[in-house]
């Protein structure tokens, strides 16, 4: 039985955050959430890191910005002894499934040598690292036929992405009782929310249609079951765990972070135009992913046992939340 500890979001304070990946879906609201907290929070910057959530909010003029890649481990080492870094969230990953599918090559770059110069980097500073949360994912656990996953649920992975969190998730595991790294992982659910602009998922492709009084696209056969989470449950699910790592659990845990209530991938597409008054717009079903399990949704029992975490939004509620954060930005661009 894995040690319980109440986490307590005081003991963050003080502390000198690094985040990898904060210009994504869960890192924008995560350097929010941050900065709100008036956390010291350092950034590490690659590419193209526009994100309308963290332009609303000027966020990253609120942060320290360091700007390179994190397969450079001199520059991650570099940083973490320049802004004495006590606290990671490591975000920083290629998150999209079709892509990895096209591009195996720069996923396993990013998402596998990313972690393990991440985490080597991060052994050389001993106990200047109160604590690590390493971001993997219900993709982490590939196929299986017993559903909902629970954290004793083997990974086996199979395609790219798939197989990258695997990595993630297993490099995570062995930093952390290799060399008694305070290290955990979080297995999340699908993540949607406010500043995905990434109109090729499920979520935000669809308001696109339908706020544009379009036809929305299903590239499955529509019957695909997945667990749909809001991004501000995620965040409140990084900040716990990273609490309690840093408060004592044991080390290599994973947690998963889910809504415990899946639905098909043509049932949410309907909700969604049933709350953007859209039901007239019949989705056209193609039929052509590729490199996808065809269900998957998570046992988060773990999370409210041991972290007393549990989602405060209701799928409904979430959804209501992103079309709204849709609608507005969408009412002020030309996409």
């Amino acid at each position: 039985m894995e040690n319980l500890v109440t986490p307590s979001y005081t003991n963050l304070s003080g502390l000198n955050v690094l985040v990898t990946g904060g210009t994504g879906v869960i890192g924008s609201w995560l350097l929010k959430r941050l900065v709100d907290m008036q956390i010291n929070t350092n950034v590490l910057l690659w590419g193209d890191y526009q994100n309308p959530e963290l332009e609303k909010h000027n966020t990253l003029k609120k942060t320290t910005n360091i700007h390179g890649t994190l397969t450079d481990i001199n520059l991650i080492k570099s940083i973490l002894k320049d802004h004495d870094i006590n606290l990671i969230y490591h975000l920083g990953a290629q998150a999209i499934v079709e892509t990895a599918f096209k591009d195996p090559f720069t996923t396993f770059e990013s998402n596998v040598r990313g972690t393990y110069t991440l985490l080597e980097a991060c052994r050389s500073y001993g106990d200047q690292i109160k604590g690590i949360v390493v971001a993997s994912s219900d993709k982490a656990y590939g196929t299986h036929k017993d559903l909902p996953y629970t954290e004793n649920t083997s990974l086996n992975g199979i395609y790219p992405y798939e197989v990258s969190k695997s990595c993630t998730d297993l490099l995570a595991r062995s930093y952390a009782l290799t060399y008694d790294m305070p290290i955990s992982i979080a297995r999340c659910g699908n993540v949607y929310g406010g500043g995905d602009l990434n109109w090729n998922r499920i979520i935000p492709g669809t308001i696109l249609e339908l706020f544009n009084q379009r036809t929305p696209i299903i590239r499955s056969d529509g019957t695909h079951l997945r667990d749909y989470i809001y991004v501000e449950d995620i965040v409140d699910a990084y900040i716990t765990l990273s609490s309690a790592t840093i408060s004592g659990i044991t080390p290599g845990q994973a947690f998963n972070f889910g809504n415990n209530n899946p639905i098909s991938v043509l049932d949410l597409v309907n909700t969604i135009s049933l709350y953007m008054e859209q039901t007239h717009l019949t989705p056209v079903i193609k039929n052509r992913a590729k490199g996808e399990i065809h269900s998957q949704y998570l046992n988060s029992s773990k999370a409210k046992q041991i972290l007393n975490w549990g989602p405060k939004y209701s799928l409904s509620e979430g959804l209501q939340q992103t079309i709204k954060w849709y609608v507005d930005y969408l009412g002020n661009t030309n996409v």
